[in-house]
């Protein structure tokens, strides 16, 4: 490999590393900026929206399992990181969360004035607005409708799309390029900039101005590697973690000799935002699995019950695996799939000490998450309201975990507190799933309760920097997209002001 030396490496090429790849390159900085990236690099060409194919974008093909065995994390290995799968759905951070971050963690910079003018430079670069209403499919017409009928408020959802096809499968990546995320909008801009990019390349372990790293072979269909394979050694007057919620923490823990850090809080304080994708059937045919995704949601539940209800829909897989029974049973649920009504539920998680990233003896990331009380009485509540809509729309039959019957029906909703309820809920058996992993390097004032400092530097280091959403001290409660990326420019300026000193 020619260049072996930077000014800057950064570790992903997700939301968090490819915003502050973008600050950081921007005119007039001169920095020799470097971003490695563990998974292949395809663009929009390489996705043919095949199921079977493209869960190959995440890491173990979509659900990396907690250790207890009730959760499974789907989290992208790919160039691009999450916006490559993600459906685009933009919330702006709750003023509440940041409020608290701000009184608890002395995130003081996260101003109302800094956090607007921030996000107003972000949506628009990104074409953040919300679809026209003729443009929503039947599957978001419907729930709209069920939530109209019990009198429950909705909101519009906010996307980050420009020139959308509708083809739907938007999690299998998107064939036409119109997410405005990481891969389509900022890794090309770096890379006309001059920033290096190296793919297939796993980061095992840094040090103060090194990383060390081991490129592997191209996958087939991929762009291939531009230097060769085995291992390597970079060096960086500053090194920003920003591999991801199930990796930062882990690297860091891997390097931590190397570094010379102990910090008990380095893998601590995981979230997950746990969820629940459900069904219910139809009385017929509808427009589910094409046209937008998601277009609704309900926050009416979020401070009583601590959850969000969001449209969505799913690929066949991912469908049968969230919906219950077995065999033939199963068979003649799925044989319904192009009649399916389908809700998100995600639930809010408290950030516990208990619930981590770990490693096991050869270093790889595992999760360390049990489900508190809490959040299983979030679930119930969320599974009950969201079977009401399902049946308030129309739908004859609802396919809900934590529930004593398959299918419930339209009579027993006036008993459903008795048919959906904690006794019958078992998470080993269930289908609960997370696609917002969040902490495990939280940012405060103190490495007493924090990994990084304010600026985002790892304390203990002088050249670590963190940079994805393994810096929330807590829950963001909604789709975190743009909060990673508020935290990333705030990164970026304060790593850019290190390099001018």
């Amino acid at each position: 490999m020619r260049d072996t030396s930077y000014d800057i490496i950064i570790v992903g090429s997700g939301v968090g590393g490819g915003t502050v790849a973008d600050y950081l390159s921007r005119a007039g900085s001169g920095l020799r900026i470097a971003i490695i990236e563990s998974g292949p690099f395809r663009k929009k060409e390489h996705f043919n929206q095949r199921e079977i194919d493209m869960t190959a974008l995440y890491y173990n093909r979509g659900a990396v399992l907690s250790e207890n065995m009730e959760i499974g994390v789907a989290a992208a290995n790919t160039v691009g990181g999450s916006s490559a799968v993600y459906t685009g759905v933009s919330f702006r951070p709750p003023e509440s969360v940041l409020n608290r971050w701000r009184r608890e963690f002395g995130m003081e910079f996260l101003t109302a004035e800094y956090v607007n003018r921030s996000l107003d430079e972000i949506e628009e670069d990104l074409n953040v607005h919300e679809l026209p209403e003729r443009e929503d499919n039947e599957n978001n017409r419907l729930f709209r409708k069920g939530a109209d009928a019990l009198g429950i408020p909705v909101k519009r959802l906010k996307i980050n799309t420009k020139g959308c096809l509708k083809q739907g499968f938007c999690n299998l990546g998107c064939t036409s390029g119109a997410k405005q995320g990481t891969l389509e909008v900022q890794i090309p801009r770096v890379l006309k900039r001059g920033v290096t990019l190296i793919y297939n390349a796993v980061v095992r372990t840094v040090e103060e101005n090194a990383v060390n790293l081991v490129v592997r072979k191209a996958p087939e269909n991929t762009i291939p590697n531009e230097i060769e394979e085995g291992g390597h050694r970079l060096y960086a007057r500053y090194i920003i973690l920003a591999a991801g919620t199930l990796n930062t923490p882990a690297i860091l823990l891997r390097s931590a000799k190397k570094l010379h850090v102990s910090n008990p809080n380095t893998g601590r304080y995981l979230t997950l935002h746990p969820a629940f994708n459900i069904n219910g059937i139809y009385t017929k045919t509808i427009t589910n699995y094409r046209g937008f995704p998601k277009t609704w949601y309900i926050d009416a539940f979020s401070d009583s019950d601590g959850f969000y209800l969001e449209t969505s829909f799913y690929f066949p897989g991912v469908t049968a695996k969230n919906n219950p029974g077995y065999g033939s049973m199963h068979r003649d649920i799925m044989r319904c799939y192009s009649k399916m009504m389908s809700i998100l539920i995600l639930i809010h998680d408290e950030a516990e000490y208990g619930n981590r990233i770990a490693t096991d003896r050869r270093g790889n990331t595992v999760i360390d998450y049990t489900v508190s009380d809490s959040v299983r009485k979030s679930m119930i509540r969320a599974l009950q309201e969201s079977t009401k809509i399902l049946f308030a729309a129309g739908c004859e039959k609802a396919l809900i975990p934590g529930s004593d019957k398959t299918p419930v029906l339209p009579e027993d909703v006036p008993d459903i507190h008795l048919h959906i309820a904690e006794q019958y809920l078992n998470l080993t058996r269930t289908p609960l799933s997370s696609a917002h992993p969040q902490g495990g390097a939280r940012m405060g004032t103190t490495p007493k309760h924090a990994v990084t400092d304010i600026s985002g530097k790892v304390f203990g280091t002088q050249s670590i920097y963190v940079s994805d959403a393994s810096l929330f001290p807590g829950s963001v409660k909604v789709n975190p997209y743009e909060t990673v990326m508020l935290l990333a420019k705030w990164v970026a300026e304060n790593v850019l002001e290190a390099c001018l000193h």
